[in-house]
């Protein structure tokens, strides 16, 4: 597939780099690519770009060198300040077209302000806590409710004679990717802004300050170090290594988004015809991250789950050529909008509310093969999504600078001082603090 193992711009090509690279994409987007280029006589060049903390640095090289892509596959807090900069094109027709297809976008997450739209969304990431029943239901554990119970729980399947080789906790605790979005949760969990700004008037909702507590920001932090006591070499925990770790059975539970980790298990137990993966997808239970002790749950600052998708880049060779091509692929029918869902089943919610209703979506082999994986996914949407988020109103900051602070890499270098002993808690927070708050000037620089 061209430029399958990487290429920049520069070359005829529409320049895609994306993130929806396992196997399964692979081949599907060898599949597309020729498909679309046999009716349009546009040449594509799909580029691996890594995720999350790896495609970042790509995009940097390609910009600084004059030459970005036409189009990439991130969250918006990862482009957000590409878009300031004016270096984005607007998707408003496109994504208009798509609709047509698959119903409304379902989200009201910053994609764009006013009515100029900046994302073609494809799905939307919920956070929850994710366990392995059938260690729970040996161990006699009770589901947890709090960030004692998730300790508690972790001790028991850590030094249990049942389960020799697994581990209580996955803990990310690599400096960047899915550490930051980890510790992010916690911190809302326990009933604060986990990017640590608030607005200064609730009402007006005008201006942010900065309003990170240590009391809770330190317990938050020591929790995190409590449970690396549990958990494999947390510095070797990404997003990546999270799923192929779950598959494997190295540990029994963990944060996570949607229902990922089921469905890459799904996936690999009926490409290997597996029924002990099948038995580890089926006991796969997910539920609303615990809160912190003390914390209510009406208290949680998750406000709306973030929505990934598609970014036209402004500076790109082919920018229209782009955009046919993301509405050749959406807007054609719902058979071909749930193919993307079916590739990687479990990973997104999708964007547009026609679609996990429908048929096509409902109908997917694999959900015939684990109808687990459809059960916990409608719930992710309709009970976490619909009830563990927006409780608490004025923790919808949505703003050019809250996503600016969400990719600041600083949040997991703090677990990662943490738990390889480079800091003690009160130094990671007081390290941390003092990036917050030069983050957060220079977020008002570029934004103000």
């Amino acid at each position: 597939m061209a430029g399958c193992l990487g290429g920049g711009g520069g070359s005829d090509d529409v320049h895609f780099i994306t993130d929806y690279y396992t196997g399964p994409w692979e081949s599907l987007w060898e599949e597309l690519e020729s498909e679309f280029t046999d009716e349009t006589d546009i040449p594509m060049n799909i580029e691996e770009g890594g995720m999350s903390g790896t495609q970042e640095g790509r995009l940097s090289q390609l910009i600084q060198a004059g030459t970005p892509p036409d189009a990439n596959t991130s969250t918006f807090d990862q482009v957000a300040d590409i878009w300031e900069t004016d270096q984005l094109e607007t998707v408003n027709d496109v994504v208009g077209s798509i609709e047509e297809v698959n119903g409304e976008i379902n989200t009201d997450a910053f994609l764009g302000e006013g009515d100029d739209l900046y994302q073609i969304p494809h799905g939307l990431y919920v956070s929850n806590f994710q366990y392995r029943a059938d260690v729970y239901d040996a161990l006699g554990l009770e589901e947890p409710e709090t960030f004692s119970d998730v300790l508690e729980n972790a001790q028991a399947i850590d030094e249990s004679e049942e389960f020799p080789d697994m581990r209580g906790y996955g803990l990310a605790g690599a400096p960047t990717g899915k550490s930051q979005d980890e510790l992010l949760v916690l911190l809302a969990s326990a009933g604060i802004s986990g990017i640590g700004l608030r607005w200064s008037d609730p009402d007006a909702r005008e201006e942010l300050e900065v309003w990170w507590p240590e009391d809770t920001v330190t317990e938050v932090l020591e929790y995190a170090k409590d449970l690396s006591e549990y958990s494999p070499d947390p510095t070797d925990i990404g997003w990546s290594s999270s799923l192929s770790s779950w598959v494997q059975g190295s540990y029994g539970q963990c944060y996570h988004l949607n229902c990922w980790p089921i469905g890459v298990t799904a996936q690999q137990a009926e490409a290997d015809d597996n029924d002990g993966l099948r038995a580890v997808a089926e006991n796969t239970e997910v539920i609303p991250y615990p809160m912190l002790d003390g914390v209510d749950p009406d208290e949680n600052w998750l406000s709306s789950p973030a929505p990934d998708g598609y970014h036209i880049f402004a500076g790109g060779e082919r920018p229209g050529d782009a955009k046919e091509w993301f509405e050749w692929l959406y807007a054609d029918s719902m058979e071909r909008t749930v193919s993307f869902y079916e590739t990687d089943p479990g990973r997104f919610l999708p964007t547009y509310s026609d679609v996990i209703g429908s048929d096509e979506f409902q109908n997917q082999g694999i959900f015939e093969a684990h109808p687990h994986l459809l059960e916990k996914l409608e719930y992710v949407q309709d009970e976490i999504w619909g009830s563990h988020y927006g409780s608490v109103d004025e923790a919808n900051t949505s703003s050019p600078e809250s996503l600016y602070m969400q990719r600041q890499w600083f949040y997991g270098e703090m677990v990662n001082r943490v738990v390889t002993d480079s800091n003690s808690v009160q130094e990671a927070y007081e390290w941390g603090y003092d990036q917050l708050e030069e983050a957060f000037s220079e977020a008002q620089d570029t934004f103000g």
